[in-house]
């Protein structure tokens, strides 16, 4: 393996590492101590900012749950796929195939849903694994 190739590789891990990491806000909202930064960025992705929700209901922590340990596995799995040892080809395909059906699926949801703001925040999420992914590719 190349040195340049080993270079994007580890950016793509920690780009899901990143991924991962957000994904814990949702989760962490399932209890009333550590829901300030969910709701915090909720609150901004329905602009603007007006302290809504208050507080999240017991419907709210169970779907972020969801949504946390979603996020979560997702992003373990595409971190686990990308490791040196076993990364190839077939692999980038999958995860560039992942990440659309991810983010026009997210992101068509949350502006449907009344959440434009979320899906213009899923394109960081997007040029985190798209980027790599991408320069990936021209090496092989």
């Amino acid at each position: 393996m190349t040195a340049q190739k080993f270079k994007w590789l580890k950016l793509l891990r920690y780009g899901c590492l990143y991924i991962l990491i957000t994904g814990l806000l949702p989760l962490l909202a399932i209890f009333p101590a550590t829901q300030e930064p969910w709701r915090l960025f909720y609150d901004a992705l329905s602009w603007p900012l007006d302290n809504f929700p208050p507080t999240f209901t017991d419907s709210d922590r169970q779907l972020s749950a969801i949504l946390g340990g979603v996020l979560c596995g997702w992003a373990w799995l595409l971190y686990k796929i990308a490791h040196p040892e076993i990364f190839n080809e077939r692999l980038r395909k999958l995860m560039v195939q992942s990440t659309w059906v991810w983010f026009f699926l997210d992101s068509g949801g949350s502006i449907l849903a009344g959440l434009p703001l979320n899906a213009l925040s899923n394109v960081i999420f997007a040029l985190v694994l798209f980027v790599p992914l991408w320069k990936l590719k021209e090496i092989d």
